[in-house]
């Protein structure tokens, strides 16, 4: 499926790993001031900083037997135009324990924000949790619970704090394309205020690869 078009100055960021052979990836909105008249270069630095932050924040929730590998980027500009920008380098993992057996289990952060709609909730999905975060089999400890939250939140301030060159300001947020079943073309911007965790495991089957009947 090619990638939605997001108002000028907005830019789709998506980070790729893989787990037991298995890809995720995980994709973010921004809106960046500037973003219209930036660089090559402003965007390559800006997708860089961005992977750090990442690799910074999130990537310490993720078990030790997971890694990011890749950052892509595109900056959708005037007329039509986008610069696109990829960082490949491997960020470990480094939560300690064993993980959990099913590959497709994983931890829901929800995206907050000042609009509402039922429905269609920005969230991201953080596969490979160990087994000491949940005692149940389908909840979060507390723990867990607060120390996701808490490196969500620190990179979601990180993100607002990215600047490159011409870009001079960043707001993480969220592209809603569609409205009362009608597509926005382009999509329309709204800023993320903060993350929550949901306290229930989640599941992505499709990381289990091709249906076998």
């Amino acid at each position: 499926m090619a990638t939605r078009r997001g108002p000028d100055g907005s830019v789709r960021v998506a980070i790729s790993g893989t787990i037991s052979g298995e890809p995720w990836t995980n994709v973010f909105w921004c809106n960046l001031g500037g973003g219209n008249t930036a660089t090559q270069a402003d965007l390559n630095s800006w997708n860089t900083a961005f992977y750090n932050a990442f690799g910074t924040n999130l990537c310490p929730q993720l078990n030790g037997t997971i890694s990011a590998t890749s950052c892509t980027a595109t900056l959708f500009q005037n007329v039509n135009q986008a610069l696109h920008a990829v960082s490949t380098s491997t960020k470990p993992g480094t939560e300690a324990g064993t993980r959990v057996g099913d590959i497709s289990a994983c931890r829901v952060l929800s995206w907050l924000s000042n609009v509402y709609w039922r429905g269609g909730k920005p969230r991201t999905y953080l596969a490979g949790l160990a087994t000491s975060e949940t005692t149940d089999g389908k909840n979060l400890t507390p723990a867990a619970i607060t120390a996701l939250a808490a490196a969500a939140n620190a990179f979601h301030t990180a993100v607002n704090a990215l600047s490159s060159g011409t870009i001079s300001q960043t707001q993480h947020g969220f592209c809603s394309f569609m409205t009362g079943g009608v597509e926005r073309n382009p999509g329309v911007f709204f800023p993320i205020t903060g993350a929550a965790v949901h306290p229930r495991l989640g599941s992505q089957r499709g990381r289990l690869g091709a249906w076998k009947p």
